[in-house]
């Protein structure tokens, strides 16, 4: 086989042509140019040569592939219809033997008016195959699990001849085991003895094997395709919000995420591993893929495999051309289940005649997830809203906020905060109401037994916008981004207050047993201890529950506005949870200025921050005047004046430690409290 690549393109439209090169779509050229346009009011058409001697032409089979199209096009070639797609397959191969001819022939790819200009585009290089056999259009796995061991089956769907072509299929450990499988008419399997399971992040190790298949000829290699696959079972229990994998019920645990249309294509990728990163960070095990979410790309699918992220989709259909889609993606490990809206068994059992190793959920109703908006980081608001247009009812600011948004963000922040005097402080308080409330959403799940998942939406921004996202259009972290750290520690206490009386809840989603110690105390805005005490605590594998009610009548008796509560698990020497409560909303609480001192340490990339305060801090806020970083930890409280120590993750550039010092900026509650 032959494989040749084309970039070089033309894009016509409204009577115009622009020279470009794959990847383009119809906005990215138009912005190139000057222009603008969002969706099509007329055809637009990509036009690409075919060269083609007696060479080419002696070849039995001549094929054009296109990949990752995300919307409807016609094919033409010569003038004449060859084939059409709609977009959702991942791959997309047209025949055009009978039509070729010799010298340069014109291939038109033709999107009809109506399409959204980020969709409309050649999103990889236009590929032309020719051979004389048969070459591998796509390669479907199925596993079965029996007596401790997998068996892999593989099938291979070929274009070309198949009668005289063979195949081989290589598995190769991340130990270094290979194992070899012969492939009869395209179909075959390799057993596994000793298998190396892939398991969701928290639930053991994301093993994975490099599946490569060899398609043979008469004398020589004519395809090949390489991919990575891991072992593992999933199932859901119907009305239920869990995923069993591998035999463990697994509470899903992450946010909803709607793929980009990125213009910018050199950042598009970086965009999703800076996503999905990020997710993997802050112990998320579960993205979710609504039904009206763009199609991923491969890349995301990949990263979810390699850093243990469940991928759960929603559909509501089993069309041809859905199951084709998915079909196509079904291979990795990470997509564990469908939640299908409406179904039968019927839906289910189409569903896993192309995906076999897929959990299939039936809905009568799709879950709801919670959501809460707030402004993105303020680098970002800086970089889209003039300095003299920095306030929340602005004509900029109107344009990256719905009415909505701003009014739901204004109840929220008046709920639990201080007026802002400042779009920054806003930007702040709306970001720590939403990490809030999604909190208080996720223990609902954690405590509850079936009705509930710990999901919220979503995950990233396509644009500079308010909205309910945990990382913003520029991968800047919002607090609801840190604070999920907390809220998907697999290990975690939460206390809730009625009145005096604080209920305190121990999750614990690990494998092992938690045995250890509650402890808490009472303390003042001085950080002058009241009241303490310690329970000891164990909570079983794989479970959540009220561990103490203790009534503080006693000693929150005329102070709810000056006394808080710190509270924390202890296993051996470590403290895996800690967390504080305040008994009033935070624009009640009686604040102390405090005295913050910070010292920065490190050299290279490599930082730590140590801070440590003379009295109460509540979220305090860590950023950098024109610096882009991520801390291990951010929107902290200080409780005692012993110094905690964050790490430094710089994204982008070299810095020393005295600048980033200079640099560094502060901000807590009392901050907008006293302005």
């Amino acid at each position: 086989m032959v494989k040749r690549e084309i970039q070089r393109l033309t894009l016509t439209y409204l009577g115009r042509s622009y020279d470009c090169s794959a990847p383009a779509s119809v906005y990215s050229v138009l912005k190139a140019a000057g222009e603008g346009v969002d969706a099509l009011t007329d055809t637009a058409v990509f036009t690409a040569e075919i060269g083609a001697d007696a060479v080419v032409l002696a070849a039995k089979y001549i094929y054009v592939s296109l990949s990752a199209l995300k919307a409807e096009a016609e094919l033409f070639l010569n003038g004449y219809p060859v084939g059409a797609t709609d977009g959702r397959l991942a791959s997309y191969n047209c025949h055009i033997t009978d039509r070729i001819s010799k010298g340069l022939n014109k291939l038109e790819i033709k999107f009809a008016a109506g399409v959204k200009a980020y969709d409309a585009g050649i999103f990889e290089p236009i590929r032309v195959n020719r051979f004389n056999n048969a070459i591998i259009d796509k390669v479907s796995i199925n596993q079965i699990h029996q007596d401790g061991a997998v068996t892999i089956g593989i099938n291979l769907d070929l274009l070309g001849n198949t009668e005289n072509v063979r195949a081989v299929a290589t598995l190769v450990s991340s130990t270094g085991q290979i194992y070899y499988g012969g492939l009869t008419r395209g179909k075959g399997g390799i057993t596994l003895r000793d298998p190396l399971y892939w398991c969701p992040k928290g639930f053991g190790v994301q093993n994975l094997y490099r599946l490569t298949v060899n398609l043979y000829g008469e004398n020589e290699v004519e395809d090949t395709v390489e991919m990575r696959i891991g072992l593992r079972t999933a199932a859901v229990n119907q009305g239920s919000s869990s995923v069993v994998v591998n035999g463990l019920e697994i509470l899903p645990m992450g946010a909803t995420y709607y793929a980009d249309r990125c213009p910018n294509f050199a950042m598009y990728n970086r965009k999703i591993e800076a996503l999905v990163t990020s997710a993997a960070m802050s112990n998320y095990n579960c993205i979710l893929i609504p039904s009206d979410a763009p199609t991923p790309s491969e890349r995301f699918y990949e990263l979810c495999d390699v850093h243990g992220i469940m991928v759960i989709e929603e559909m509501k259909d089993t069309s041809k051309k859905t199951l084709h889609s998915l079909g196509r993606r079904a291979h990795h490990a990470c997509l564990v289940s469908v939640d299908f809206l409406g179904g039968t068994s019927e839906d289910a059992t189409a569903i896993n005649a192309v995906a076999p190793d897929l959990a299939v959920a039936l809905w009568d109703e799709l879950p709801e997830y919670t959501a809460q908006p707030s402004l993105p980081a303020d680098r970002t608001l800086e970089s889209v809203i003039p300095e003299d247009e920095r306030n929340l009812f602005s004509y900029s600011m109107e344009k990256i906020c719905s009415a909505e948004y701003i009014r739901s963000m204004l109840v929220s922040v008046a709920e639990r905060y201080p007026y802002p005097q400042s779009t920054s402080d806003f930007a702040y308080a709306s970001g720590l109401s939403s990490a809030g409330k999604v909190g208080k959403s996720v223990w609902e799940a954690r405590m509850s037994e079936s009705s509930k998942r710990a999901i919220f939406g979503t995950l990233g921004d396509e644009i500079a916008c308010a909205s309910p996202s945990a990382v913003d259009a520029s991968a800047r972290w919002k607090p609801l981004q840190y604070h999920s750290m907390k809220n998907f520690a697999p290990l975690a206490v939460k206390a809730t207050a009625d009145g005096c009386t604080v209920t305190f809840t121990v999750s614990n989603t690990r494998r092992n047993d938690f045995i250890g110690t509650l402890e808490y105390r009472i303390v003042d805005a001085s950080n002058v201890t009241i009241y303490k005490a310690s329970e000891p605590c164990e909570v079983a594998a794989f479970t959540t529950r009220a561990v103490l009610t203790k009534d503080f009548a006693e000693c929150l008796n005329g102070h709810l506005r000056d006394y808080y509560l710190e509270y924390s698990i202890k296993e051996g020497a470590s403290y895996p949870s800690v967390d504080t409560l305040l008994f009033v909303p935070e624009k009640h609480f009686k604040f102390k200025k405090p005295n913050i001192r910070t010292e920065v340490i490190g050299s290279d990339r490599r930082f730590s921050i140590t801070i440590s305060a003379d009295c109460f801090v509540k979220d305090l806020e860590l950023s950098f005047e024109g610096i882009d970083a991520v801390f291990s930890e951010n929107y902290v409280d200080l409780t005692s004046s012993s110094p905690i120590k964050i790490s430094i993750s710089l994204i982008g550039g070299l810095e020393t430690a005295f600048h980033l010092g200079r640099a560094l900026r502060l901000r807590s509650v009392y901050d907008i409290k006293c302005k």
